[in-house]
């Protein structure tokens, strides 16, 4: 092979490296759970009742222990939603499969076995999808029960909400701005958040005491929240921003700086 020919491949080689590095920084990040569809954004999620209420079928701290972990080991593992649960699972000796079988095993014979089943499967998704479990265990805020409520909450549309939300309001200033007293508003929504775990609970989705753990985190960054604005969206951190800014803002959101404390529990 000639001098020239050689020469050429390889400037046709190091151009092609160069465009699938330009490539790679322009294109968008992609969804790290493996169960999310095609195309879809970092940030999706299922679309399911269970999901948006952050129903657990399982107890946190069983978890932790199965795992050889506590609870600030499960949420600094999952900063990085491309780790999944499993992979501190298999340390330990455990499948995703067995795992979940143990983890509900208080709601065999209680629940019919095709629910049974389904609790297992959701378990087993947790453990196996890691930004699905960082949203159910983390972002606590982040569902559309506040905005579909806005009406009674806010006394403003569920779209005039998401617009201040977008804007850059807290939920304190929207509340000033619409006439209602904000501490009535913090109350209204700890009243909701309570509700939806009662819910989940009477159809067997979570137990009692996950529950309360659930409305115990909720409530203890309620205050942060309502005097916070929406966080910025990082597409490539679904936790936040490269300045330390968390959540995943809806595109168009204004940056902003959550007070420290509730920097993981974002939402609507």
């Amino acid at each position: 092979m000639t001098p020239g020919v050689t020469s050429a491949r390889g400037l046709a080689l190091s151009l092609l490296v160069l465009v699938t590095a330009f490539a790679a920084i322009a294109t968008p990040a992609g969804a790290h759970d493996s169960l999310a569809p095609p195309g879809a954004q970092h940030n999706w999620l299922p679309k399911e009742g269970w999901v948006w209420m952050h129903w657990l079928p399982f107890e946190e701290p069983e978890l932790a222990a199965a795992l050889g972990t506590n609870a600030a080991g499960l949420r600094h593992h999952l900063t990085d939603d491309r780790h999944t649960l499993a992979t501190l699972a298999k340390r330990r000796g455990w499948k995703p499969k067995p795992l979940a079988r143990h983890l509900t095993r208080r709601f065999d014979g209680r629940v019919p076995a095709k629910r049974l089943a389904n609790l297992r499967w959701r378990t087993e998704r947790v453990l196996t999808q890691g930004h699905l479990a960082q949203h159910l265990l983390f972002h606590t805020f982040h569902g559309p029960a506040v905005p579909t409520s806005a009406p009674q909450l806010f006394g403003i549309t569920r779209e005039e909400f998401i617009a201040a939300r977008q804007a850059g309001l807290s939920p304190a200033a929207i509340a000033v701005r619409a006439g209602r007293d904000p501490a009535v508003t913090r109350a209204g929504v700890l009243a909701l958040l309570s509700a939806e775990g009662a819910r989940g609970v009477h159809t067997r989705s979570q137990s009692r005491a996950q529950a309360r753990r659930m409305l115990a985190r909720q409530r203890g960054a309620l205050d942060c929240w309502m005097g916070s604005p929406l966080p910025k969206l990082d597409p490539a951190n679904a936790f936040g921003g490269r300045d330390g800014d968390a959540g995943s803002a809806p595109a168009g959101s204004a940056p902003s700086r959550p007070i420290p404390g509730c920097q993981d529990e974002h939402g609507h």
